[in-house]
């Protein structure tokens, strides 16, 4: 790229012309900026609605500050120069941008998002995760004597004392912002609006990182996923006993399509491709350490698996400064040090709180009645899941630093275990498998350039093998469609209000999750709530 000079004349000039042929053309540190404000807004606002008035405005004046500092410095090269806004610009067509639009909200409302449509089995939690937050004052505080129900009280075993409400929630509080204002239902309609802008920002990155306009990229944003279907049609015909579920068909492992992120935890999955979006667009690491640290303010297990691929993109060569001592630096910036270190601090005190959450952990064939068997289950989990997209991706991107730390990072990922469901081997592994889907997205994109129009019979049979696999992978989301689309049609009950409030709960099947993964016993003597937490007290609707 060429050093920044004075473009001003040449850049209004082009900006007309694309104009005039109905282009759309935004700027890389706008873009930037977008991105960065969507992922730290929540976290700004955790700070200055969770924490002491003093800690909280500092806390949240300093991520404001390393926020702008990162969109200054967002066109640096390595080596400290700067790069030309003109040769970063992501020019797209109007009409393109509308669909993108249009399809990210169509997207929110059919995985669930604000629970218009018949929901899959997380979106109890999620709907009284948000009541809750805009219902109670912050820090939300439970007290066990507000429980009605006597089958719930009798799990609890206790009908008086208080939890602290724990989890990654900062992805709803500008929504629960919105409510604590308009009311519950604008609070709803807020979710929908904020999640469609992130899925919208995701739908830019991936045609910018690959430099490319194509309806393939919302496509597999949705429908990117392992070879799941070959497992099922196994269990189709046979009946096995190990498979579990649609995507859990070996015990104690399972990697999540795109389509059942969105419909389960929307508030990981978005933030998380974003920040991997983000690392690929960057072109220095001196703010790495923010980027990746917000990632542990939505999906704490998700920064287990980033964190090996964050060393993928330090060794790439266009992040070298030309010697150690630079490259160094760049990564000791302050920005990187001062956001890993209070992102750390607050986040990682905040999840302690509960330590209950991650008891159920351990190595997966520890978990096995035979141990032993755990080695051909693993086998044929990584040569499901991870070599054929490794395959496929191999020629374009076998020699990058960021590819083999992905593959390492997904080999590993599997043999440990934390949770019932292992959330550990589902979120950690979705930093790795959404630059897959990113690159995957290019490839596929690129089969219908004209230059890449196949001529001889090998070139045919590359192209119909890749939409073959383009076909498989698109499985488990295409059956969670037909259930989630049947059961609307058809008027089939939603589970949304089965919990309601987790002061209040309704169905007594889901008490004992809520106590273990949602509740925080002994708050009052955690580090966070007593040294940074607001005042801690029980607070009813």
């Amino acid at each position: 790229m060429r050093e920044l000079t004075n473009l001003d004349n040449k850049v209004q000039k082009r900006k007309k012309n694309d104009a005039a042929k109905g282009m759309v053309s935004l700027g890389y540190p706008e873009f930037y900026c977008c991105c960065l404000l969507f992922l730290a807004l929540p976290v700004i606002i955790f700070c200055l609605g969770y924490l002491r008035p003093l800690i909280g405005i500092t806390l949240a004046l300093a991520f404001a500050g390393m926020c702008a500092i990162s969109v200054m410095e967002c066109l640096r090269s390595p080596d400290g120069s700067q790069l030309s806004r003109q040769d970063t610009v992501i020019n797209m067509p109007v009409k393109f941008i509308v669909i993108l639009a249009v399809a990210a909200v169509v997207v929110s409302l059919v995985t669930g998002v604000g629970e218009y449509v018949f929901t899959l089995q997380d979106h109890p939690y999620r709907r009284a995760i948000l009541k809750d937050l805009v219902d109670y004052n912050w820090p939300v505080i439970y007290d066990y004597s507000t429980q009605t129900n006597p089958e719930v009280i009798n799990i609890f075993r206790m009908a008086s004392g208080e939890r602290a409400f724990s989890y990654y929630f900062v992805y709803w509080l500008p929504a629960a912002l919105i409510g604590k204002l308009f009311g519950f239902t604008a609070a709803n309609v807020a979710l929908v609006i904020w999640n469609s802008i992130g899925i919208f920002l995701g739908f830019v990155a991936m045609c910018a990182i690959n430099k490319r306009n194509s309806y393939a990229m919302p496509f597999l944003y949705v429908f990117f996923a392992g070879l799941d279907v070959l497992p099922d049609i196994v269990y189709f015909f046979t009946g096995y006993d190990a498979w579990l579920w649609l995507e859990g068909w070996v015990p104690g492992i399972s990697y999540v399509s795109n389509f059942t992120e969105h419909a389960n935890v929307f508030n990981q999955i978005v933030p998380c491709f974003l920040i991997v979006a983000l690392l690929l667009m960057s072109f220095s690491t001196r703010s790495f350490g923010l980027i990746g640290g917000l990632l542990f303010a939505y999906s704490p297990w998700a920064v287990f698996g980033l964190l090996p691929i964050i060393v993928g993109f330090v060794l790439r060569k266009e992040m070298n400064a030309g010697s150690a001592k630079k490259n160094f630096l760049n990564i000791l910036t302050p920005v990187n040090i001062v956001s890993a270190i209070l992102l750390l601090v607050v986040f990682g005190s905040y999840y302690m709180s509960n330590s209950g959450a991650v008891s159920f952990r351990g190595f997966t064939w520890t978990f096995y009645d035979r141990p032993l068997w755990f080695i051909p289950a693993y086998l044929l989990f990584i040569l499901i899941e991870v070599i054929p997209i490794s395959a496929v991706l191999y020629k374009k991107h076998g020699k990058d630093p960021v590819f083999i730390s992905i593959f390492i990072t997904l080999c590993l990922i599997p043999l440990y275990r934390v949770s019932e469901m292992n959330d550990f081997s589902m979120r950690g592994s979705m930093p790795g498998l959404f630059i897959l889907c990113i690159w995957f997205s290019g490839t596929v994109s690129s089969l219908f350039l004209p230059e890449n129009e196949p001529k001889e019979k090998k070139d045919w049979l590359k192209s119909a093998g890749l939409i073959l696999f383009t076909i498989l992978m698109m499985f488990p989301a295409c059956v969670n469609l037909f259930v989630i689309a049947g059961s609307t049609i058809t008027g089939n009950e939603s589970n949304r209000d089965k919990i309601g409030s987790f002061g209040n709960i309704n169905d007594p099947y889901y008490a004992k999750t809520i106590e273990e993964q949602f509740f925080a016993p002994d708050y009052r003597n955690k580090f966070f709530y007593r040294y940074l937490a607001k005042e801690k007290r029980v607070t009813d609707k």
